[in-house]
Protein backbone atom coordinates (compact mmCIF):
# COMPACT_ATOMS: atom_id res chain seq x y z
CA UNK A 1 0.00 0.00 0.00
CA UNK A 2 1.35 3.42 -0.91
CA UNK A 3 0.29 6.19 1.42
CA UNK A 4 -0.15 9.74 0.20
CA UNK A 5 0.13 12.88 2.26
CA UNK A 6 -3.22 13.76 3.81
CA UNK A 7 -3.19 17.15 5.51
CA UNK A 8 -6.18 18.13 7.62
CA UNK A 9 -7.72 21.33 6.32
CA UNK A 10 -7.21 23.34 9.49
CA UNK A 11 -3.49 22.52 9.46
CA UNK A 12 -3.23 23.20 5.75
CA UNK A 13 -5.01 26.51 6.08
CA UNK A 14 -2.92 27.56 9.05
CA UNK A 15 0.00 27.60 6.62
CA UNK A 16 -1.91 30.25 4.68
CA UNK A 17 -2.20 32.62 7.62
CA UNK A 18 0.36 34.95 6.15
CA UNK A 19 1.96 35.98 9.41
CA UNK A 20 5.25 37.84 9.29
CA UNK A 21 7.71 35.73 11.25
CA UNK A 22 10.08 37.74 13.45
CA UNK A 23 13.79 37.17 13.31
CA UNK A 24 16.92 38.33 15.06
CA UNK A 25 20.64 37.97 15.38
CA UNK A 26 22.31 34.66 14.72
CA UNK A 27 22.87 32.15 17.46
CA UNK A 28 21.94 28.67 18.58
CA UNK A 29 21.78 28.46 22.37
CA UNK A 30 21.45 30.57 25.47
CA UNK A 31 24.65 31.56 27.25
CA UNK A 32 26.31 28.72 29.12
CA UNK A 33 28.48 30.19 31.84
CA UNK A 34 29.33 28.34 35.06
CA UNK A 35 28.87 24.70 36.03
CA UNK A 36 25.58 23.05 35.03
CA UNK A 37 23.10 22.88 37.89
CA UNK A 38 20.70 19.97 38.37
CA UNK A 39 17.25 20.84 39.59
CA UNK A 40 15.07 23.89 39.28
CA UNK A 41 12.45 24.75 36.73
CA UNK A 42 11.71 27.27 34.02
CA UNK A 43 8.69 28.74 32.29
CA UNK A 44 8.64 29.12 28.51
CA UNK A 45 6.04 31.22 26.69
CA UNK A 46 5.05 30.21 23.18
CA UNK A 47 2.78 32.01 20.73
CA UNK A 48 0.58 29.08 19.78
CA UNK A 49 -1.25 26.11 21.30
CA UNK A 50 -1.78 22.83 19.41
CA UNK A 51 -5.18 22.09 17.97
CA UNK A 52 -4.30 18.41 18.42
CA UNK A 53 -1.55 17.03 20.68
CA UNK A 54 -0.98 13.77 18.81
CA UNK A 55 1.95 14.18 16.37
CA UNK A 56 0.79 11.06 14.53
CA UNK A 57 -2.33 13.00 13.60
CA UNK A 58 -1.39 16.69 13.63
CA UNK A 59 0.66 18.48 10.98
CA UNK A 60 1.33 21.50 13.19
CA UNK A 61 4.89 22.50 14.05
CA UNK A 62 3.73 23.45 17.54
CA UNK A 63 2.52 19.89 18.17
CA UNK A 64 5.91 18.47 17.24
CA UNK A 65 7.64 21.04 19.46
CA UNK A 66 5.56 20.60 22.63
CA UNK A 67 5.66 16.79 22.39
CA UNK A 68 9.37 16.45 21.59
CA UNK A 69 10.33 16.34 25.31
CA UNK A 70 7.89 13.43 25.79
CA UNK A 71 8.44 11.29 22.68
CA UNK A 72 11.77 9.84 21.57
CA UNK A 73 12.40 8.67 17.99
CA UNK A 74 14.26 5.81 16.36
CA UNK A 75 16.84 8.22 14.97
CA UNK A 76 18.21 11.55 16.18
CA UNK A 77 19.03 14.39 13.81
CA UNK A 78 21.70 16.54 15.43
CA UNK A 79 21.69 20.33 15.07
CA UNK A 80 24.27 19.99 12.25
CA UNK A 81 21.97 17.65 10.33
CA UNK A 82 23.82 14.38 11.01
CA UNK A 83 21.73 11.29 11.83
CA UNK A 84 22.61 9.36 14.99
CA UNK A 85 21.27 6.34 16.89
CA UNK A 86 18.58 6.99 19.51
CA UNK A 87 15.97 4.38 20.33
CA UNK A 88 17.60 2.33 17.58
CA UNK A 89 21.24 1.58 18.40
CA UNK A 90 21.92 0.68 14.76
CA UNK A 91 20.22 0.02 11.44
CA UNK A 92 20.87 -1.57 8.08
CA UNK A 93 19.42 -0.66 4.71
CA UNK A 94 18.63 -3.47 2.30
CA UNK A 95 16.74 -4.49 -0.80
CA UNK A 96 18.04 -1.49 -2.72
CA UNK A 97 16.70 0.99 -0.18
CA UNK A 98 13.30 -0.67 0.26
CA UNK A 99 14.06 -2.20 3.67
CA UNK A 100 15.25 -0.67 6.96
CA UNK A 101 16.10 -3.07 9.79
CA UNK A 102 16.46 -1.41 13.21
CA UNK A 103 18.13 -2.99 16.23
CA UNK A 104 16.68 -1.28 19.30
CA UNK A 105 18.43 -0.32 22.52
CA UNK A 106 17.67 -2.69 25.35
CA UNK A 107 16.46 -1.46 28.71
CA UNK A 108 14.48 1.48 27.38
CA UNK A 109 11.07 1.93 28.95
CA UNK A 110 8.06 4.13 28.42
CA UNK A 111 6.83 6.37 31.21
CA UNK A 112 4.23 3.72 32.08
CA UNK A 113 7.00 1.15 32.68
CA UNK A 114 6.40 -0.94 29.55
CA UNK A 115 9.39 -1.73 27.28
CA UNK A 116 10.26 0.05 24.07
CA UNK A 117 10.62 -2.97 21.81
CA UNK A 118 9.97 -4.05 18.24
CA UNK A 119 6.28 -4.65 18.94
CA UNK A 120 5.97 -1.07 20.19
CA UNK A 121 7.57 0.31 17.02
CA UNK A 122 5.19 -1.74 14.88
CA UNK A 123 2.21 -0.56 16.94
CA UNK A 124 3.22 3.05 16.31
CA UNK A 125 3.66 2.68 12.56
CA UNK A 126 0.39 0.75 12.40
CA UNK A 127 -1.26 3.61 14.29
CA UNK A 128 0.18 6.27 11.98
CA UNK A 129 -0.97 4.48 8.84
CA UNK A 130 -4.38 3.42 10.18
CA UNK A 131 -7.25 5.14 8.40
CA UNK A 132 -8.88 5.90 11.76
CA UNK A 133 -5.89 8.02 12.83
CA UNK A 134 -6.51 10.42 9.94
CA UNK A 135 -2.85 11.33 9.87
CA UNK A 136 -2.33 14.80 8.46
CA UNK A 137 1.44 14.60 7.93
CA UNK A 138 3.16 11.63 9.62
CA UNK A 139 1.71 9.11 7.17
CA UNK A 140 2.99 11.25 4.32
CA UNK A 141 6.50 11.15 5.81
CA UNK A 142 6.38 7.39 5.32
CA UNK A 143 6.05 7.89 1.56
CA UNK A 144 5.73 4.52 -0.26
CA UNK A 145 5.27 2.61 3.00
CA UNK A 146 4.48 -1.10 2.73
CA UNK A 147 4.53 -2.69 6.20
CA UNK A 148 6.42 -3.31 9.45
CA UNK A 149 7.55 -6.74 10.67
CA UNK A 150 8.77 -7.77 14.13
CA UNK A 151 11.89 -9.89 13.50
CA UNK A 152 12.67 -10.47 17.19
CA UNK A 153 11.96 -8.67 20.44
CA UNK A 154 14.44 -5.90 19.66
CA UNK A 155 14.71 -6.09 15.87
CA UNK A 156 12.09 -4.56 13.57
CA UNK A 157 11.96 -4.21 9.79
CA UNK A 158 10.20 -1.36 7.97
CA UNK A 159 9.58 -1.96 4.27
CA UNK A 160 8.66 0.25 1.33
CA UNK A 161 7.36 -0.47 -2.14
CA UNK A 162 10.25 1.43 -3.73
CA UNK A 163 13.61 2.81 -2.55
CA UNK A 164 12.94 5.60 -0.06
CA UNK A 165 16.02 7.42 1.27
CA UNK A 166 14.16 10.24 3.13
CA UNK A 167 12.81 7.74 5.66
CA UNK A 168 15.74 7.91 8.09
CA UNK A 169 15.44 11.67 8.51
CA UNK A 170 11.68 11.35 8.83
CA UNK A 171 12.19 8.69 11.51
CA UNK A 172 13.96 11.35 13.58
CA UNK A 173 11.00 13.73 13.66
CA UNK A 174 8.45 13.98 16.45
CA UNK A 175 5.76 13.09 13.91
CA UNK A 176 7.16 9.54 13.82
CA UNK A 177 7.92 9.62 17.57
CA UNK A 178 7.31 6.40 19.49
CA UNK A 179 4.38 6.43 21.90
CA UNK A 180 3.41 3.82 24.46
CA UNK A 181 1.18 1.20 22.75
CA UNK A 182 -1.07 1.25 25.81
CA UNK A 183 -1.65 4.99 25.41
CA UNK A 184 -2.39 4.56 21.70
CA UNK A 185 -5.42 2.50 22.68
CA UNK A 186 -6.96 5.52 24.42
CA UNK A 187 -8.43 6.64 21.10
CA UNK A 188 -8.07 9.62 18.80
CA UNK A 189 -10.07 12.04 20.94
CA UNK A 190 -7.94 11.57 24.07
CA UNK A 191 -4.69 11.53 22.13
CA UNK A 192 -5.60 14.81 20.43
CA UNK A 193 -6.77 16.29 23.73
CA UNK A 194 -3.28 15.79 25.15
CA UNK A 195 -4.42 13.89 28.23
CA UNK A 196 -2.74 10.55 27.46
CA UNK A 197 0.71 11.47 26.11
CA UNK A 198 3.04 8.64 27.22
CA UNK A 199 6.45 8.32 25.63
CA UNK A 200 9.98 7.40 26.69
CA UNK A 201 11.42 10.93 26.59
CA UNK A 202 13.41 12.86 29.21
CA UNK A 203 10.23 14.52 30.46
CA UNK A 204 6.78 13.22 31.34
CA UNK A 205 3.65 15.13 30.41
CA UNK A 206 2.11 16.64 33.55
CA UNK A 207 -0.88 18.90 34.21
CA UNK A 208 -2.54 20.61 31.27
CA UNK A 209 -4.95 23.54 31.33
CA UNK A 210 -6.40 24.22 27.91
CA UNK A 211 -5.69 27.77 26.76
CA UNK A 212 -3.17 28.36 29.54
CA UNK A 213 -0.28 25.96 30.03
CA UNK A 214 1.23 22.47 29.98
CA UNK A 215 3.55 21.16 32.68
CA UNK A 216 6.41 18.66 32.32
CA UNK A 217 8.32 16.71 34.99
CA UNK A 218 11.70 15.02 34.75
CA UNK A 219 11.87 11.32 33.85
CA UNK A 220 14.37 10.15 36.51
CA UNK A 221 14.96 6.86 34.67
CA UNK A 222 16.10 8.47 31.43
CA UNK A 223 19.45 6.98 30.32
CA UNK A 224 19.29 6.69 26.51
CA UNK A 225 19.90 10.16 25.13
CA UNK A 226 21.59 10.32 21.70
CA UNK A 227 25.23 11.38 21.70
CA UNK A 228 24.47 14.74 20.07
CA UNK A 229 21.81 15.78 22.59
CA UNK A 230 24.18 17.98 24.61
CA UNK A 231 23.75 16.01 27.84
CA UNK A 232 23.38 12.44 29.13
CA UNK A 233 21.34 10.84 31.87
CA UNK A 234 18.19 12.41 33.32
CA UNK A 235 17.39 15.99 32.31
CA UNK A 236 18.94 18.73 34.42
CA UNK A 237 15.65 20.54 34.96
CA UNK A 238 13.30 19.04 37.54
CA UNK A 239 10.40 20.44 35.59
CA UNK A 240 9.34 23.12 33.15
CA UNK A 241 6.13 24.72 31.97
CA UNK A 242 5.02 25.92 28.56
CA UNK A 243 2.59 28.82 28.72
CA UNK A 244 0.44 29.73 25.73
CA UNK A 245 0.50 33.51 25.21
CA UNK A 246 -0.63 34.36 21.70
CA UNK A 247 -0.49 38.17 22.01
CA UNK A 248 3.00 39.42 21.17
CA UNK A 249 3.13 42.38 23.55
CA UNK A 250 1.85 40.28 26.45
CA UNK A 251 4.38 37.54 25.77
CA UNK A 252 7.31 39.97 25.58
CA UNK A 253 6.02 41.75 28.66
CA UNK A 254 5.97 38.47 30.56
CA UNK A 255 9.63 37.98 29.61
CA UNK A 256 10.83 41.46 30.53
CA UNK A 257 8.91 41.41 33.82
CA UNK A 258 10.36 38.03 34.81
CA UNK A 259 7.04 36.16 34.74
CA UNK A 260 8.55 33.73 32.22
CA UNK A 261 12.16 32.67 31.70
CA UNK A 262 12.04 32.45 27.90
CA UNK A 263 9.63 33.58 25.20
CA UNK A 264 9.17 32.64 21.56
CA UNK A 265 9.06 35.02 18.61
CA UNK A 266 9.42 38.53 19.97
CA UNK A 267 8.31 40.86 17.13
CA UNK A 268 11.10 42.48 15.11
CA UNK A 269 10.28 45.90 16.54
CA UNK A 270 10.65 44.60 20.12
CA UNK A 271 13.86 42.59 19.72
CA UNK A 272 15.88 45.72 20.44
CA UNK A 273 14.03 46.10 23.73
CA UNK A 274 14.89 42.54 24.70
CA UNK A 275 18.54 42.95 23.73
CA UNK A 276 18.92 46.16 25.71
CA UNK A 277 17.74 44.43 28.89
CA UNK A 278 20.91 43.31 30.71
CA UNK A 279 19.05 40.33 32.16
CA UNK A 280 18.07 38.95 28.78
CA UNK A 281 19.64 37.50 25.64
CA UNK A 282 18.33 36.48 22.24
CA UNK A 283 18.99 33.24 20.37
CA UNK A 284 17.85 32.46 16.86
CA UNK A 285 18.23 30.02 14.00
CA UNK A 286 17.00 29.88 10.43
CA UNK A 287 14.32 27.22 10.03
CA UNK A 288 15.17 24.42 7.58
CA UNK A 289 12.77 23.33 4.87
CA UNK A 290 10.61 25.41 2.55
CA UNK A 291 11.07 29.17 3.00
CA UNK A 292 8.18 31.59 2.93
CA UNK A 293 7.45 31.74 -0.79
CA UNK A 294 4.84 32.54 -3.41
CA UNK A 295 3.71 29.50 -5.38
CA UNK A 296 2.31 30.59 -8.75
CA UNK A 297 -0.55 28.55 -10.17
CA UNK A 298 0.84 27.48 -13.55
CA UNK A 299 -2.64 26.44 -14.67
CA UNK A 300 -4.44 29.67 -13.88
CA UNK A 301 -5.42 31.88 -16.81
CA UNK A 302 -2.94 34.50 -15.66
CA UNK A 303 0.12 32.47 -14.69
CA UNK A 304 -0.12 29.83 -17.40
CA UNK A 305 1.89 32.44 -19.33
CA UNK A 306 5.52 32.09 -18.23
CA UNK A 307 6.17 35.71 -19.22
CA UNK A 308 3.69 36.89 -16.60
CA UNK A 309 5.17 34.55 -14.00
CA UNK A 310 8.65 35.88 -14.71
CA UNK A 311 7.35 39.44 -14.62
CA UNK A 312 5.93 38.80 -11.15
CA UNK A 313 9.26 37.25 -10.11
CA UNK A 314 11.19 40.40 -11.03
CA UNK A 315 8.53 42.94 -10.02
CA UNK A 316 8.71 42.48 -6.25
CA UNK A 317 11.43 44.51 -4.53
CA UNK A 318 12.08 41.77 -1.96
CA UNK A 319 15.29 43.29 -0.61
CA UNK A 320 13.46 46.47 0.37
CA UNK A 321 10.31 44.74 1.60
CA UNK A 322 12.15 42.22 3.77
CA UNK A 323 14.40 44.93 5.21
CA UNK A 324 11.43 47.20 5.92
CA UNK A 325 9.17 44.60 7.53
CA UNK A 326 11.81 42.70 9.49
CA UNK A 327 14.03 45.70 10.20
CA UNK A 328 17.22 44.00 9.11
CA UNK A 329 16.64 40.86 11.17
CA UNK A 330 15.68 38.46 8.36
CA UNK A 331 17.20 37.61 5.01
CA UNK A 332 15.49 37.42 1.66
CA UNK A 333 15.35 33.99 0.05
CA UNK A 334 16.78 32.94 -3.30
CA UNK A 335 15.71 29.31 -3.34
CA UNK A 336 12.58 27.45 -2.29
CA UNK A 337 14.79 25.79 0.34
CA UNK A 338 16.27 27.38 3.43
CA UNK A 339 20.09 27.46 3.58
CA UNK A 340 19.90 25.40 6.80
CA UNK A 341 18.29 22.41 5.07
CA UNK A 342 21.00 19.71 5.29
CA UNK A 343 22.56 18.40 2.07
CA UNK A 344 19.99 20.19 -0.08
CA UNK A 345 20.39 23.94 -0.54
CA UNK A 346 21.70 25.30 -3.85
CA UNK A 347 23.73 28.40 -2.98
CA UNK A 348 24.38 29.15 -6.68
CA UNK A 349 20.90 30.69 -6.92
CA UNK A 350 21.88 33.69 -4.82
CA UNK A 351 21.50 36.92 -6.84
CA UNK A 352 20.35 34.93 -9.89
CA UNK A 353 16.95 36.66 -10.20
CA UNK A 354 17.24 40.20 -8.79
CA UNK A 355 14.57 42.87 -8.63
CA UNK A 356 14.35 44.22 -12.18
CA UNK A 357 11.29 46.42 -12.80
CA UNK A 358 12.38 47.21 -16.37
CA UNK A 359 12.55 43.53 -17.27
CA UNK A 360 9.17 42.96 -15.59
CA UNK A 361 7.67 45.79 -17.65
CA UNK A 362 9.05 44.37 -20.92
CA UNK A 363 7.71 40.92 -20.13
CA UNK A 364 4.25 42.28 -19.36
CA UNK A 365 4.29 44.30 -22.59
CA UNK A 366 5.22 41.15 -24.52
CA UNK A 367 2.36 39.28 -22.82
CA UNK A 368 -0.09 41.94 -23.97
CA UNK A 369 -0.67 43.71 -20.66
CA UNK A 370 -0.06 47.13 -22.16
CA UNK A 371 -3.05 49.15 -20.97
CA UNK A 372 -3.57 50.98 -17.68
CA UNK A 373 -6.72 51.50 -15.64
CA UNK A 374 -7.57 54.53 -13.51
CA UNK A 375 -5.55 53.17 -10.56
CA UNK A 376 -2.46 52.51 -12.65
CA UNK A 377 -2.86 48.73 -12.86
CA UNK A 378 -2.05 47.10 -16.17
CA UNK A 379 -4.88 45.86 -18.35
CA UNK A 380 -5.37 43.55 -21.31
CA UNK A 381 -8.54 43.48 -23.40
CA UNK A 382 -10.28 45.46 -20.67
CA UNK A 383 -9.21 43.09 -17.88
CA UNK A 384 -7.14 44.31 -14.94
CA UNK A 385 -3.95 42.37 -14.11
CA UNK A 386 -5.17 41.03 -10.78
CA UNK A 387 -3.39 38.22 -8.91
CA UNK A 388 -5.81 36.41 -6.59
CA UNK A 389 -4.16 35.05 -3.41
CA UNK A 390 -6.42 33.22 -0.90
CA UNK A 391 -5.57 34.02 2.71
CA UNK A 392 -6.99 32.12 5.68
CA UNK A 393 -7.30 34.70 8.44
CA UNK A 394 -5.71 38.12 8.14
CA UNK A 395 -3.00 39.18 5.65
CA UNK A 396 0.38 39.80 7.27
CA UNK A 397 2.32 43.04 7.18
CA UNK A 398 4.76 41.34 4.83
CA UNK A 399 2.02 40.34 2.38
CA UNK A 400 0.63 43.86 2.42
CA UNK A 401 4.09 45.30 1.80
CA UNK A 402 4.49 42.99 -1.22
CA UNK A 403 1.08 44.18 -2.38
CA UNK A 404 2.38 47.75 -2.35
CA UNK A 405 5.57 46.82 -4.17
CA UNK A 406 3.64 45.07 -6.93
CA UNK A 407 1.34 48.06 -7.41
CA UNK A 408 4.35 50.04 -8.62
CA UNK A 409 4.68 47.50 -11.43
CA UNK A 410 1.00 47.75 -12.30
CA UNK A 411 0.13 44.37 -10.74
CA UNK A 412 -2.82 44.18 -8.36
CA UNK A 413 -2.39 41.62 -5.58
CA UNK A 414 -5.81 40.67 -4.22
CA UNK A 415 -5.25 39.27 -0.71
CA UNK A 416 -8.55 37.42 -0.60
CA UNK A 417 -8.83 36.97 3.17
CA UNK A 418 -11.47 34.70 4.68
CA UNK A 419 -12.09 32.97 8.01
CA UNK A 420 -14.28 30.38 6.28
CA UNK A 421 -12.10 27.26 6.08
CA UNK A 422 -14.46 25.52 3.68
CA UNK A 423 -14.44 28.48 1.31
CA UNK A 424 -10.65 28.68 1.19
CA UNK A 425 -10.27 24.90 0.91
CA UNK A 426 -12.63 24.83 -2.04
CA UNK A 427 -10.62 27.52 -3.84
CA UNK A 428 -7.42 25.53 -3.30
CA UNK A 429 -8.87 22.19 -4.35
CA UNK A 430 -10.41 23.61 -7.51
CA UNK A 431 -7.39 25.70 -8.42
CA UNK A 432 -9.38 28.93 -8.32
CA UNK A 433 -6.47 31.15 -7.36
CA UNK A 434 -3.33 32.57 -8.90
CA UNK A 435 -0.95 32.43 -5.97
CA UNK A 436 -0.45 30.85 -2.54
CA UNK A 437 2.05 32.12 0.02
CA UNK A 438 3.26 29.61 2.60
CA UNK A 439 6.25 27.93 4.24
CA UNK A 440 6.93 24.51 5.74
CA UNK A 441 9.62 23.35 8.17
CA UNK A 442 11.55 20.15 7.55
CA UNK A 443 15.25 19.37 7.85
CA UNK A 444 15.44 17.46 4.57
CA UNK A 445 15.33 18.38 0.89
CA UNK A 446 12.48 15.90 0.44
CA UNK A 447 10.18 18.81 1.34
CA UNK A 448 10.58 19.85 -2.32
CA UNK A 449 8.51 16.83 -3.29
CA UNK A 450 5.81 18.04 -0.92
CA UNK A 451 5.44 21.13 -3.12
CA UNK A 452 6.48 20.13 -6.63
CA UNK A 453 5.66 16.48 -7.28
CA UNK A 454 2.79 16.38 -9.76
CA UNK A 455 0.90 13.93 -7.50
CA UNK A 456 0.89 16.31 -4.53
CA UNK A 457 -2.07 18.46 -5.56
CA UNK A 458 -4.30 20.14 -3.00
CA UNK A 459 -7.32 18.02 -3.86
CA UNK A 460 -5.18 14.93 -3.16
CA UNK A 461 -4.05 16.25 0.21
CA UNK A 462 -0.71 17.67 -0.93
CA UNK A 463 0.80 21.11 -1.31
CA UNK A 464 1.64 21.41 -5.00
CA UNK A 465 0.00 24.83 -5.02
CA UNK A 466 1.79 25.74 -8.26
CA UNK A 467 -0.12 22.80 -9.81
CA UNK A 468 3.12 21.87 -11.50
CA UNK A 469 3.20 18.80 -13.74
CA UNK A 470 6.78 18.76 -14.96
CA UNK A 471 8.03 15.24 -15.86
CA UNK A 472 11.64 16.39 -15.45
CA UNK A 473 11.02 17.70 -11.93
CA UNK A 474 9.16 14.49 -11.05
CA UNK A 475 12.13 12.43 -12.29
CA UNK A 476 14.67 14.41 -10.25
CA UNK A 477 12.55 14.16 -7.11
CA UNK A 478 12.11 10.42 -7.61
CA UNK A 479 15.86 10.06 -8.13
CA UNK A 480 16.46 11.89 -4.85
CA UNK A 481 14.02 9.59 -3.03
CA UNK A 482 15.90 6.54 -4.30
CA UNK A 483 19.47 7.77 -3.68
CA UNK A 484 21.21 6.87 -0.41
CA UNK A 485 24.26 8.96 -1.35
CA UNK A 486 23.82 12.48 0.14
CA UNK A 487 25.74 14.06 -2.75
CA UNK A 488 23.46 12.42 -5.32
CA UNK A 489 20.39 13.62 -3.46
CA UNK A 490 21.84 17.13 -3.18
CA UNK A 491 22.53 17.21 -6.92
CA UNK A 492 18.96 16.18 -7.73
CA UNK A 493 17.50 18.75 -5.34
CA UNK A 494 19.70 21.45 -6.86
CA UNK A 495 18.23 20.72 -10.28
CA UNK A 496 14.70 21.04 -8.89
CA UNK A 497 15.52 24.36 -7.22
CA UNK A 498 17.05 25.79 -10.40
CA UNK A 499 14.27 24.54 -12.65
CA UNK A 500 11.46 25.93 -10.50
CA UNK A 501 13.18 29.32 -10.32
CA UNK A 502 13.97 29.36 -14.05
CA UNK A 503 10.34 28.56 -14.87
CA UNK A 504 9.11 31.05 -12.22
CA UNK A 505 6.99 28.35 -10.61
CA UNK A 506 7.91 29.68 -7.18
CA UNK A 507 9.07 33.08 -5.98
CA UNK A 508 10.96 32.60 -2.68
CA UNK A 509 10.41 35.52 -0.32
CA UNK A 510 12.28 35.26 2.99
CA UNK A 511 13.99 32.69 5.19
CA UNK A 512 11.84 31.99 8.24
CA UNK A 513 13.83 32.38 11.45
CA UNK A 514 13.00 31.05 14.89
CA UNK A 515 13.77 33.50 17.68
CA UNK A 516 13.70 33.11 21.46
CA UNK A 517 14.23 35.72 24.16
CA UNK A 518 15.92 34.12 27.18
CA UNK A 519 16.65 35.19 30.73
CA UNK A 520 20.39 34.87 31.34
CA UNK A 521 19.80 32.66 34.36
CA UNK A 522 18.83 29.99 31.83
CA UNK A 523 21.72 28.10 30.20
CA UNK A 524 21.96 25.50 27.46
CA UNK A 525 18.54 26.19 25.96
CA UNK A 526 19.71 25.52 22.43
CA UNK A 527 17.74 25.48 19.19
CA UNK A 528 17.76 22.03 17.60
CA UNK A 529 17.75 20.98 13.96
CA UNK A 530 14.16 22.17 13.52
CA UNK A 531 15.02 25.48 15.23
CA UNK A 532 12.85 24.64 18.26
CA UNK A 533 14.21 25.01 21.81
CA UNK A 534 15.50 21.77 23.32
CA UNK A 535 14.80 21.58 27.07
CA UNK A 536 16.73 18.38 27.78
CA UNK A 537 20.23 19.95 28.11
CA UNK A 538 18.98 23.20 29.68
CA UNK A 539 19.62 24.24 33.28
CA UNK A 540 18.91 27.27 35.44
CA UNK A 541 20.91 29.11 38.04
CA UNK A 542 19.59 28.87 41.56
CA UNK A 543 17.69 32.00 42.52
Amino acid sequence: MQLRRTVRRAALLSALVLAAVPACSAGGSSSAGGAPHSGGSLVYATNQEPDCWDPHTSAQDITAFVQRPVFDSLVYQAPNGDLEPWLAEKWTIGDGGRSYVFTLRRGVTFHDGTPVDAAAVKANLDHITARSTRSQYAAGLLGPYRDTTVKSRYVVEVRFTRPYAPFLQAAGTTYLGIESPASLKAGADKLCAGTTAVGSGPFKAASYVRGQQRGYTRNAAYAWAPSGAGHSGPARLSSFTIRFITEDATRVGALTSGQVDAAAEPPAQQIGTVKRDARLSVVSKDVPGAVDAFYLNTRSTLFSDIRVRRAFQHAVDLDTVVRSVFQGTASRAWSALSPTTPHSYDASLKNSWPYDPKLAARLLDQAGWTGRDSQGYRTKNGRTLTVVAPVYGEPSLFSQAVQGSLKKAGIELDLAASTDATEVSTLLDKGKYDLVETSWARADGDILGHFFLSSQTSEGGGHNFSRLADPQVDTWLEQAEAAQDPEAREAAYAKVQRRTIDQAVVVPAYVVRSTVGVNKRVHGLRLGISAWPEFYPAWVEAR
